[in-house]
């Protein structure tokens, strides 16, 4: 099956899958009866369409997604120009069109790919139409479909280029909405060396989530409690990192000048630029003093392989003492030297614990024999 896949993707678009996407992404498109299965044709076409650049689009009004799934992406699909349905010339016009000030020439930044994913809200009850079997849905007031569009461009520049236009021109006035983006980029990034990891892009594309709200979790580094019976989620709610940089010293030690920062930043935004990383990073190897290392010695036995294991988040090794982090690597060290000072505290710390277990044993000791 997985070379016939294969095969099929290379006739499609010319490329071959990158590793480990069929245990990550394809094996869970295979599930289910065959009559039920989303045609994997195109399924291969979206999977080589995303690219790093990504902008997340929301604040339509509810109009535009109050009906059934197949209206609402009819919808928004004429809007925004999907694939054979005829594009809105004024959409186009106004958020993905740039004139040059100086020669006036345009310029059209459209998306090379738009994602579109549709869900009824936690709690949502069925939805019900009219006694004469009209295709009118009828939605509880209470509850809400849920729309989530991402936007995938050539180039960073097209990308900043539009999300600069949706923030001047975003508010409809006659409709008193407005639209936003959100660069999401980061989330399918690798945060030590930066590369694109297309896998984790199709997870955080065909999730059951805001945008905004799984940015925040990613960010925060912890699961979203409500959406814990959604397997991919929650796969995708903590720091992305590739898996050669996870497990090898060495290139977490190459990129320690590159790594993201969320220092004084709202989660629900990405974390800072790699581009301005490195000034922070030397800013704040400034502040505070590199860890002595002369009573440590070299060749102590080391727990663990990297950096990252002696660290129980990713944030943790980045965030300086000062806004309560034990596990901060000073930028100024080695991974090496990072890896023999925190054993050489985790080696005290356990001695201690030994030490009080000892004295606590002999304590009760002494009052039993009395």
């Amino acid at each position: 099956m997985y070379l016939i896949i294969s095969q099929l993707c290379l006739a499609l678009t010319g490329s071959c899958f990158p590793e480990n996407v069929f245990e990550d992404i394809l094996f869970y498109l295979l599930q289910g009866q065959r009559k039920r299965r989303i045609t994997l044709g195109n399924k291969v076409r979206d999977f080589h369409k995303m690219t790093p650049f990504q902008l997340s689009l929301s604040g339509f009004p509810r109009e535009y997604y109050s009906g059934d799934e197949y209206d609402t992406l009819n919808k928004i699909k004429k809007l925004l120009g999907v694939r054979r349905v005829r594009k809105s010339k004024g959409f186009q016009k106004t958020f993905f069109t740039k004139t040059s000030a100086i020669s006036g020439e345009k310029h059209i930044m459209e998306p090379v790919f738009i994602s579109l994913k549709t869900w009824k809200g936690e709690g949502f009850r069925p939805l019900r139409r009219s006694h004469l079997g009209d295709p009118i849905w009828k939605p509880h007031p209470e509850n809400h479909n849920s729309l989530k569009i991402i936007l995938y461009f050539k180039s960073l520049n097209d990308m900043k280029a539009v999300d600069s236009l949706f923030r001047q021109k975003g508010f409809n006035e006659k409709k008193k909405y407005t639209l936003k983006t959100l660069d999401i980029s980061w989330m399918s990034k690798c945060v030590f060396c930066g590369d694109f990891m297309k896998p984790r892009s199709e997870r955080v594309r065909t999730s059951c989530s805001d945008s905004e709200e799984l940015s925040r979790y990613c960010n925060y580094g912890l699961p979203i409690s409500s959406k814990t019976g959604y397997e991919w989620t929650s796969y995708i709610t903590d720091v992305p990192i590739c898996t050669c940089c996870r497990n090898s010293k060495e290139r977490q030690s190459e990129n320690r000048m590159n790594m993201l920062s969320r220092n004084g930043e709202d989660f629900a935004t990405p974390p800072s630029h790699f581009k301005n990383s490195k000034e922070y990073h030397q800013l704040i190897a400034r502040m505070y003093p590199k860890p002595d290392l002369s009573h440590i010695p070299k060749d102590i036995k080391l727990d663990w392989a990297t950096p990252l294991d002696y660290s129980l988040t990713y944030w943790d090794l980045t965030e300086p003492p000062s806004h309560g982090s034990a596990s901060f690597w000073h930028p100024d060290l080695s991974a090496d030297e990072y890896m023999r000072y925190k054993q050489y505290e985790r080696n005290l710390s356990i001695e201690d614990a030994a030490g009080e277990m000892d004295d606590r044993d002999s304590t009760d000791s002494w009052m039993d024999s009395g």
